[in-house]
């Protein structure tokens, strides 16, 4: 493994200016470096030697304009309290589109036009979309892939993929949209995905690389899990967990919490105890990484305020707690793609093997792990 850098430079210059002190054989700072290289237990030195926490808070979705001014707004306001944090959204190109213009979309297995979670609006409606998009991106937010028309593409073939990939493409990027400013980026600065329903088959992952994705969080493992390459392709999946105060088991995803919490139905009368279960639960997965061995905490949510908003509120909380502590850092997933790709094999080795507890409890015997459902983007009614 790589030598970590120092933490504190200014001690290391003193060192070297005691260096005559040190072959005059008074005391120096060749024993307290031993001490440092080991540090003890929870102290900053100790948490040095093992990899950045990354915490990855992101969103599916992006119909809302004001959930999306509102999100900006608390990532600002985050970072005036010490707690910096980026988020990820995962857009779908259905939301940048007028219903009309949703007729060139030949979604894989339904019919042309066709949306599982409507469409964007009026015309107004896609260009304050639009805007929105672009600050956030220039922000330094992410910007990934969603799909188009949010379908269950567990049984698509790689062509099918193909073919929704590159309607992402034109359909965002190459359509006219009266009245809104150009995006501020491109389909190339979009190298993150997630399936919709986290409905993936083996023909997504050749279409991705080709395509010029870098990672997919499609997937659900255990919480300590630490992201692999596969198919030249970073695995960054979601965590399954068990909810603190109700035992049921979910997702790292607020949908997964709905549907354990209520059955997916609106019960805003219990929004303190939903809340509080869910910060319960982040805060133990994350505290199992931070102390164990730093495997990235993944957390996805949605635009909508289910439950009286207990779940958007309980990020928050968990966010102003996290991304201000030492060696944390609350990025997008194509930051901690860069960290990935600079470690040698057997540092990802390391950092995996260093697990605080071992990956158990993986079954799926009752279905608790499900993906999102359209439902799950109730902001627009989907369309037959």
């Amino acid at each position: 493994m790589k030598t970590p850098v120092a933490l504190r430079p200014v001690a290391a210059s003193v060192c070297v200016a005691l260096l005559a002190a040190l072959s005059a054989g008074l005391p120096g700072c060749g024993a307290a470096s031993t001490d440092d290289a080991t540090g003890d237990p929870g102290s900053e030195d100790a948490i040095s030697k093992k990899p950045p926490q990354y915490v990855l808070l992101a969103f599916d979705g992006s119909y809302a304009n004001a959930f999306w001014a509102e999100s900006r707004e608390f990532a600002q306001e985050a970072k005036r309290k010490g707690a910096p944090l980026k988020f990820t959204y995962f857009i779908n190109a259905s939301y940048y589109l007028p219903k009309a213009a949703g007729q060139s979309y030949a979604p894989p297995q339904h019919p042309r036009g066709a949306s599982a979670i409507g469409w964007g609006g009026t015309d107004a409606d896609v260009a304050k979309r639009i805007e929105q998009t672009n600050l956030a991106f220039q922000e330094g937010h992410e910007i990934g892939s969603h799909t188009v028309g949010h379908w269950d593409g567990s049984t698509w073939s790689a062509a099918e993929w193909e073919s929704e990939f590159s309607q992402w493409d034109k359909l965002l990027f190459e359509t006219p949209h009266p009245g809104a400013p150009p995006f501020a980026f491109t389909a190339k600065d979009s190298v993150g995905f997630r399936a919709p329903q986290l409905g993936h088959s083996p023909g997504l992952y050749p279409t991705l690389r080709e395509h010029g994705y870098t990672y997919d969080t499609s997937k659900s493992a255990a919480s300590s899990h630490w992201p692999e390459k596969v198919n030249g392709v970073w695995d960054m999946a979601l965590a399954q967990l068990r909810i603190i105060g109700s035992g049921k088991r979910t997702l790292s995803m607020d949908y997964n919490f709905y549907v354990a919490d209520s059955a997916a139905a609106p019960d805003a009368g219990n929004f303190a105890t939903y809340k509080k279960r869910m910060l319960d639960t982040y805060r133990a997965y994350f505290n199992a990484n931070y102390t164990g061995n730093r495997a990235p905490v993944h957390i996805g949510h949605h635009f909508s305020k289910w439950n009286g908003g207990a779940y958007w509120e309980a990020m928050k909380e968990f966010a102003l707690e996290v991304c201000g502590k030492p060696n944390v850092k609350c990025t997008t997933y194509k930051e901690l793609v860069t960290f990935l790709n600079a470690r040698t094999p057997q540092e990802l080795a390391d950092y995996k093997n260093a697990a605080f507890f071992p990956e158990g409890d993986t079954d799926n015997a009752d279905g608790a792990y499900v993906g999102d459902v359209s439902g799950a983007h109730d902001e627009a009614s989907p369309t037959p």
